[in-house]
């Protein structure tokens, strides 16, 4: 039986915390491996719950969020200048050295990645595991891998790049690489989302919480949003589909919690949503749901807003962004205040708390002054929500991408380092590290003004 070995790199960064962070394209060409007659082993290098840490993790959070196990590591050189510590987050590096020595000599090895300045996570895995298993070929997907091919290619040195969504042409891949040939029913039957195995949860050491995809893509065009790049158009999953994903999930591993991993949950809502509302009800379904990647404020109607509460949703974030509608129409966005505003009203009237919804707002932009930000936060905490703010992050191939560049101080072109959203703001925003903390200090004191009810 041929053997594969994937593996989920470490984070390398100044800060990091597990929101439901599982990979889940990497389960779920594990699961489309498996299908082909593959054994399938799998390393998480961020896991919170490998035996060797166990007494080190601090205890989970509500919902079974919590701190990474972290150890403090040396500064690349384009970053030295940060006055923060620089974490590798995730186990040990040789109690990951002991772990792939226990495993059977593998014929591929497939390494995903996700933030591009995380690189420096992927690079020391393919170093290592070139180390054990030379004559391996490495195969490296994800998203760093396809924002920043280039780049990935002459720094990490895989063997194979694959950028793009890699279910449906894994399979050949790694036939043309190995000469191993793969059952035709293991691939994604082209666009289609239900012709996907369910990810293979089973080899996460915890499933009591786990991410869960309802559809692909996203049908707006932000001029910051990597959406189109990543995935090949927007598709979704049918409500029967995704439904027996939570039933599987639910009866198999008892899992408790369920985070959306989508760009566009809401999308046409009562063609999608709704119906799969509809569907887990009608199964007698019953989990706690969160949508830590935001959904769109102007899907947020009566109806919505009253399933949202019946399925037991307990994180709900909405992307206002900034109350600058000038900016907003730079950015290309088709949702405005007014659209915030409403869906809060509908959000209250179903009985959502503020704990429980959350409000995305940018900073750090290119030509944005604090006083836009210090408005986008009066102006959520008075539509009753709670202000989270998001510091930008450029990412290459957006239509935002190369004003970031020409504003930036520093090379960010050429370095994938400098994306870091706790280092941009500082390069190509308006603002400096005493800004940015006197705007996090102004949000939470007018934060506890309000009380937590909305």
């Amino acid at each position: 039986m041929p053997q594969a070995l994937l593996i989920n790199p470490w984070i390398y960064d100044f800060a990091a915390f597990d929101m439901w962070a599982a990979p889940l394209g990497l389960l779920s060409i594990a699961a489309a491996l498996r299908n082909s007659g593959w054994d399938v082993s799998f390393i998480d290098c961020t896991s919170r719950h490998h035996p060797s840490i166990a007494d080190k993790v601090p205890h989970e959070k509500p919902y079974h969020c919590g701190q990474y196990f972290a150890e403090e590591v040396r500064k690349p050189e384009a970053i030295s200048w940060i006055p923060r510590r620089y974490k590798r987050y995730g186990i040990p590096e040789e109690v990951f050295i002991q772990d792939i020595r226990k495993v059977a000599s593998p014929d591929v090895i497939l390494v995903t990645s996700r933030m591009t300045y995380w690189y420096p996570g992927v690079r020391r895995v393919i170093e290592i595991v070139r180390d054990v298993f030379p004559h391996t070929p490495v195969i490296l997907g994800g998203t760093y891998a396809t924002l920043c091919p280039d780049h990935a290619c002459a720094v990490c040195k895989p063997d194979i790049l694959f950028p793009g969504e890699a279910e449906g042409k894994i399979c050949s891949l790694i036939e043309q690489t190995i000469g191993v040939k793969m059952e035709a029913h293991a691939g994604f039957n082209g666009h289609e989302l239900d012709s996907l195995p369910f990810p293979a949860w089973d080899l996460l050491p915890s499933q009591k919480a786990l991410p869960i995809e309802t559809s692909r893509g996203c049908p707006y065009a932000c001029s910051y949003c990597a959406s189109g790049h990543l995935f090949s158009g927007f598709r979704k999953k049918s409500a029967g589909r995704v439904a027996d994903e939570i039933e599987y999930a639910v009866a198999s591993f008892c899992t408790e919690d369920f985070s959306f991993n989508d760009d566009a949950l809401l999308f046409n809502a009562p063609t999608h949503f709704e119906k799969i509302a509809d569907e887990l009800s009608r199964r007698g379904l019953h989990a706690r749901f969160h949508t830590p990647n935001s959904v769109f404020a102007n899907a947020i109607t009566p109806a919505v807003s009253e399933n949202l509460r019946t399925m037991n949703f307990h994180t709900i974030r909405l992307s206002l962004e900034t109350t600058n509608v000038k900016r907003l129409k730079e950015m290309n966005r088709k949702i405005l205040p007014r659209h915030f505003d409403e869906a809060m009203k509908n959000l209250r009237a179903a009985g959502f708390t503020k704990k429980e919804v959350g409000a995305y707002i940018m900073v750090g932009l290119p030509r944005q002054g604090a006083d836009e930000v210090r408005e986008a936060i009066d102006y959520s905490i008075a539509c009753g929500a709670t202000p989270h703010l998001a510091e930008y992050s450029p990412i290459p191939g957006t239509q935002a991408w190369e004003e970031a560049v020409a504003s930036a101080r520093l090379d960010i072109r050429n370095e994938p380092l400098l994306h870091n959203n706790s280092i941009f703001y500082m390069l190509g925003g308006s603002f400096d590290r005493p800004t940015l903390e006197e705007l996090k200090h102004y949000a939470l004191t007018r934060q506890h003004a309000q009380g937590d009810i909305i």
